[in-house]
């Protein structure tokens, strides 16, 4: 893609009249079509083979969750500076009426990226919350302006080059001011369903007794998702008071109890988290993704008696969905904030 042919997201416009070609857009639509908007979500990328996949996104989104869309292809490393945009709407149907959400492009190279402040500041659609989803490295040099606007930070920590790096910036962006910002991760998304699961192999008293008292865990991840098999063991050692041991050989975890809780991760092609097994004295609590489906098979193995497995629903690993699960949570991710805190030595 050329930078001067950004094509499929829209119509181009003057960046100073964009609200006017807002105007000139509905009123040529009539009234068969109704604007709608719930929130303003703004995607900052600088990848620009992105730009299609994300107008997409914001289609399909835009089915379930009406909004005001900003998206921002930027390019600091760019030898000119310039900026344009590009609008389009997302229209489906509701009853006998088209309800639509605006979708705004902007390209800006060179100099002009220094701008972005100003450039989402100007274009929000009215005092709706704000929630943006940074899909490139996080700046060392943290612009307040910017971030203590933002009412939702949306980030995936499975794609990060530099994990230790990028989350001791995403802390302190959530510390600043009042703490208004939440910070959520796609990752903990997308391991929700997982962490369901596993809390139903555990769902009765003589599995919650051997909860306690888990020996080894063995976790298989997909390729370029180690991150999100530890969020995972972070879960469960920040909810069952495991404390990480120094780095001195190989990892493991202190039981309150005194025991030691082993672990291993094992990278294997399929989804995110594929397979997760758990070890107590002479029981195994086996969750495992069943192939090109959408659920895991739950088995429980202990002397003289084994259970049938049982099916219980996976999560979905589209962006779109997980941003819309993320984006239908109010929570402030309290928990994420504990697992994160029990595997950063191990990031």
């Amino acid at each position: 893609m050329k930078t001067d042919d950004i094509e499929g997201v829209g119509l181009p416009v003057e960046i100073d009249k964009i609200d006017r070609e807002l105007v000139k857009l509905w009123e040529e639509a009539g009234e068969t079509k109704t604007r709608a908007s719930h929130i303003n979500l703004v995607l900052y990328f600088e990848d620009r083979t992105q730009v299609q996949a994300n107008t997409q996104l914001i289609a399909d989104i835009a089915t379930e969750h009406a909004c005001r869309a900003i998206l921002i292809l930027a390019e600091p490393g760019a030898s000119e500076s310039a900026a344009k945009a590009w609008i389009n709407a997302h229209c489906h149907l509701a009853g006998k009426r088209q309800i639509c959400s605006e979708q705004i492009t902007f390209h800006l190279t060179g100099e002009t990226t220094q701008a972005l402040p100003s450039i989402v500041f100007s274009h929000l659609d009215s005092d709706l919350p704000l929630c943006l989803w940074w899909q490139a490295p996080f700046q060392r040099t943290i612009d307040e302006q910017l971030w203590s606007w933002v009412d939702r930070l949306v980030f995936d920590s499975a794609r990060w080059e530099d994990p230790p790096a990028s989350f001791e910036i995403i802390r302190k962006i959530g510390a600043l001011g009042d703490g208004r910002t939440v910070l959520g991760d796609l990752n903990w998304a997308r391991i929700l369903e997982t962490r369901i699961a596993i809390a139903g192999l555990f769902d009765h008293a003589m599995a919650l007794e051997k909860l306690s008292k888990l020996e080894t865990i063995v976790i298989d991840h997909a390729p370029g998702h180690r991150t999100t098999a530890l969020l995972l063991i972070g879960w469960l050692a920040s909810r069952l008071g495991w404390k990480l041991q120094p780095l001195l050989g190989k990892p493991f975890f202190l039981a309150p109890s005194g025991a030691h809780v082993q672990f291993d991760l094992a990278e294997k092609p399929g989804p995110s988290i594929s397979r997760c097994l758990f070890t107590s004295g002479a029981c195994d609590f086996l969750l495992k993704h069943c192939n090109e489906r959408n659920f895991f098979e739950a088995t429980v193995s202990c002397p003289g008696s084994q259970e049938h497995p049982r099916i219980i629903k996976s999560g979905r690993e589209k962006p779109a969905d997980l941003l819309l699960s993320e984006l239908s949570r109010g929570s402030r991710h309290g928990h994420y904030r504990h697992a994160l805190e029990a595997i950063l030595p191990l990031l």
